[in-house]
Order: structure tokens, then sequence, then C-alpha cells
């Protein structure tokens, strides 16, 4: 890990201004990691993963991973032998043959097909936590990486910890009549971001029917007449970065 360009990449990520802000820092973060791939995650333990940000990636791969983590084998296997607060290798904690079961790898390998990765989740109240993991396609990360990856975990607990400030003080948080789910949430920031349906619905790699059935859902959570009167409260209400 490159420490000196890891110094300047940190006082960034405290500045984030938004989704596509934070996007394009993790995809500066893969060089100075030594990395091929990065995934940043929000977890609720009372809801599961609730936001997940990825480099790396391609925009159908992003969607898959976001909308399967509760199918992950490698985070259950994690927070089932209570190993938050430490720098694990995934592929040690949990060996080919056990991650093969109940066709795991069969689903996820076709979008996401790395051979090595790091991961560790931190605390950061008594509901929620954040995870990050690094991934490489060729190259196995050797054990001192342990320490790296724990450095850059505490580098990234200010900016968690600030996002959350902002979601908690939300007011379309508040507005909404019921919590948005994952894929909802992503529908609206790309919204946000000026994507149209069918737009969206190629980023996500999903059919547009499916895009029309939330963009439907978001309006009834939101209680908004039309997709402007949403995004006009998007804009007025909450900072781009749910």
């Amino acid at each position: 890990m490159d420490w000196l360009k890891l110094y300047p990449w940190i006082n960034d990520l405290n500045h984030c201004q938004g989704p596509a802000h934070l996007r394009a820092l993790l995809n500066r973060l893969l060089p100075i990691v030594g990395a091929d791939a990065c995934l940043l995650m929000l977890i609720d333990l009372r809801r599961g993963v609730q936001h997940t940000f990825c480099a790396g990636l391609s925009a159908r791969s992003q969607a898959f991973v976001a909308g399967n983590t509760e199918q992950d084998r490698y985070l259950h296997t994690y927070m089932s032998n209570k190993l938050v607060g430490e720098s694990v290798c995934l592929q040690e904690l949990l060996p080919r043959p056990k991650a093969e079961a109940g066709g795991f790898l069969e689903r996820y390998q076709p979008y996401f097909d790395y051979r090595f990765s790091y991961g560790l989740v931190l605390p950061l109240n008594a509901h929620q936590q954040v995870a990050i993991s690094l991934h490489r396609h060729r190259t196995p990360f050797q054990k001192l990486y342990q320490h790296d990856m724990n450095g850059l975990g505490a580098a990234i607990l200010p900016w968690a910890h600030h996002y959350l400030k902002l979601r908690s003080h939300s007011p379309l948080a508040e507005l909404c009549l019921e919590p948005l789910t994952p894929a909802e949430r992503q529908v609206l920031n790309l919204l946000m971001e000026g994507l149209d349906g069918s737009e969206i619905a190629d980023y996500r790699g999903v059919s547009k029917e499916t895009v029309k059935s939330q963009l439907k859902s978001l309006l009834h959570k939101t209680d908004s007449r039309h997709q402007n009167q949403l995004l006009h409260r998007a804009y007025t209400l909450t900072p781009r970065f749910d």
C-alpha cells in the first residue's frame, strides 16, 4: 500500500460530495492499495446491508453485488464467527468447497470473479457497521497486508460516521412512509444524476419493467404524485448521498 498517496486520498474522502464523487475516489484507491476491485458497505444489524459502493466492477456486476449482499457467504461467515474488528483473508476464512455449497460461487462468479479477497468490518455504533473488502484476480494478499487493511479501515471511519449523520438528519428519510430498499435508493441516486429509466435499466442490468416498478414504489413511499415531484423533494431535502 502506498501510504504517501493514501493520506491525500483520505482527506478527499472526508470531503466527499456525493455518490459519483465516492465512486471516483474508490477507483482512485485501487492502485494505491494494489487491488483490482473494492467494495464499501454500510450495514444496519436490524435491516442488513443498506448501502453498497463499488470500484473495479462493471455496471452489471455492481448492480448484482448490491442486490445480493444478503446471500454473501463470506460476509455471513465473517459475522457468524464474531470477527468484527479483524482483517481476514476471505478465502482462508471460507475455503472453496464450503463457499461452493448451495451454489453460492456458481451464482456469483459470472459477476464477481476474484480469486483473492481481504475483508474488514468495523463497528460504528450499537446497530451499524462499515465493511470494506479488496479483491485481486491473480496475486494473493500477503500476511502483512492485515496491517495495511487495519489502517485503511481506520481511515474510512470518519467518512462513515459523517455519512450516517447526514442520513439521520435527512428530511427525505423522515418523509418516506416506509424504508427504501437498496435497489430503490440506487434508482433514486441515478435519477438525481440525470439518468432516465432506460439508462438506469442498462446501468443496473435489469429490465425497464423492473425499473418502472421501482419508480412506482419510490413514488408511493415518498408520497410523491409524479417523478418531477420526487426529484424536487430529493434535491431539496437530502444530499445526493443515499
